[in-house]
């Protein structure tokens, strides 16, 4: 039988140089596959190379992307502590002068914004981040959104609170919101307490400020002189009316500086530290009444209205 076989010939551009070669088909085929298994076996070398090569290099990047990440992801989270507790300190003043001007508290459902959804996770996904990280930085931008929309809703609340501020302005100046006696420590408070003198638990109506004989004691809000007289156990003693149902006393007074029907505005000075009536010892029993009934006078202090300032503006004038 006759073998195929194959003629290659080599022949040199300028045709000087002729050479042929005769193969059979089979060695052919053989060679053919010999060379392209080398070439794919070296492709395969070099490739695996560049991905070695690539990988390494992501990694090495990904490690200092990384570690920038983290040095910023703890920074974040400093700054965001710190905005949420300032924000509960101010959540607390919202809830403190809405109780001063007799506006309902903000709720829970209220301040509980929702946290919405955030895709920052998916904008780092290109960059193969750690996936701790990334989980890490999309809480903390879950944690950005939701103070921001708390920090909207104080906003708002504190604008409702000026306009509801400039619609009862009067009602305020009346309500006995100062402090009465200048640097006073308070000693008894207001509530259930054992009596010093007669030693049996009964409700103290008002809360006791040590204070110095003759120290001043001042209005605690704009009203009318009431009753400025000497009152049993109260010693000498001033009652102010100040109106929208609110009462203020001042009892155990060394001496009294205004007299019934007289008027009076915050900060006014109206007696002296002493500790006529019963009293063990030199102070001033502070009473609120509001509508008729003994209140918390705590309640009412504004702790940024500082009878020093006051003070100094009624000596000026």
């Amino acid at each position: 039988m006759r073998k195929e076989e194959s003629t290659i010939i080599f022949v040199s551009r300028d045709k000087s140089f002729i050479k042929e070669y005769k193969i059979s088909r089979n060695k052919l085929l053989l060679y053919t596959i010999l060379f392209l298994t080398t070439f794919l076996i070296s492709g395969k070398f070099v490739l695996d190379w560049l991905l070695e090569f690539r990988y390494d290099s992501k990694v090495e990047f990904l490690e200092k992307n990384n570690q920038f990440l983290q040095k910023q992801l703890a920074e974040m989270k400093e700054k965001i502590s710190t905005i949420d507790t300032q924000l509960a300190d101010i959540e607390n003043r919202d809830d403190e002068i809405r109780m001063i001007l007799g506006v309902n508290e903000l709720g829970e459902d209220v301040r509980d914004v929702g946290i919405g959804g955030t895709n920052f996770e998916y904008k780092f996904a290109d960059q193969v981040v750690d996936p701790d990280v990334a989980d890490d930085l999309s809480h903390q931008m879950v944690m950005i959104d939701k103070l921001e929309r708390e920090v909207k809703l104080e906003l708002q609340s504190f604008g409702d609170l000026l306009n509801t501020y400039y619609a009862k302005e009067d009602s305020i100046r009346h309500m006995p919101a100062l402090n009465p006696i200048l640097d006073g420590r308070i000693t008894s408070g207001f509530g259930m307490r054992l009596h010093p003198i007669f030693k049996r638990y009964r409700k103290h109506p008002g809360i006791d400020f040590a204070a110095k004989t003759g120290a001043p004691i001042y209005a605690a809000a704009d009203g009318e002189v009431k009753l400025a007289q000497y009152n049993g156990g109260y010693g000498k003693c001033v009652y102010i009316d100040h109106l929208y149902g609110f009462e203020s006393r001042y009892g155990h007074m060394d001496k009294i500086l205004v007299r019934k029907g007289q008027r009076v505005k915050r900060g006014d000075k109206i007696g002296l530290v002493g500790k006529t009536g019963v009293a063990t010892a030199p102070h001033l029993h502070f009473e609120v009444h509001y509508k008729g009934k003994e209140v918390n006078p705590r309640y009412y202090f504004f702790n940024d209205l500082s009878l020093n300032e006051l003070v100094v503006e009624e000596d000026r004038q």
